[in-house]
């Protein structure tokens, strides 16, 4: 009896986990992605790989976070790796959302990664540095060289 009481406490802490954190987290993967379906993957994989450390993790978002960015740094290597296939059209989204995913799109992972951790989630240095496994200064300086290439791909 007790082992299903403990699966059904998993059950609940995780879809409880999964409804409290998922939006957010898909919205990081998509500008990391570019891709609502490769966010959604990534989200969902993250989420299978964290499910049996839920009920021990002392900040379960920001270890999900980490998750999620290093599953869209393994697609993204995944991608690179792969021969250039047709994309099917993701949903409308509004033009400067377009023009913004483009722009991300064409910077490095770690510059895109740092630039939406930071303004899009607003995450600390010390913690995107976790998640890109660098220094807090190597987080300052992709937060700098992908603001100048932005700006001069938005311009």
């Amino acid at each position: 009896m007790t082992g299903i009481r403990a699966d059904e406490h998993d059950d609940d802490l995780f879809t409880r986990t999964y409804r409290d954190h998922s939006a957010a987290l898909v919205r990081v993967a998509y500008l990391l992605t570019g891709s609502q379906e490769g966010a959604e993957d990534a989200v969902h994989e993250a989420f299978l790989r964290c499910r049996t450390r839920l009920d021990t993790l002392e900040d379960p978002r920001s270890y999900l976070r980490a998750a999620v960015v290093n599953e869209c740094r393994s697609a993204h290597r995944r991608l690179r790796r792969a021969a250039a296939m047709p994309q099917d059209a993701d949903p409308p989204v509004p033009v400067d959302l377009v023009e913004l995913r483009d722009a991300l799109d064409r910077l490095p992972f770690a510059q895109r990664a740092a630039i939406v951790l930071r303004y899009f989630v607003d995450v600390p240095d010390e913690a995107i540095a976790a998640s890109l496994h660098c220094r807090p200064s190597t987080v300052r300086s992709h937060l700098r060289r992908g603001i100048t290439t932005l700006r001069e791909a938005l311009a």
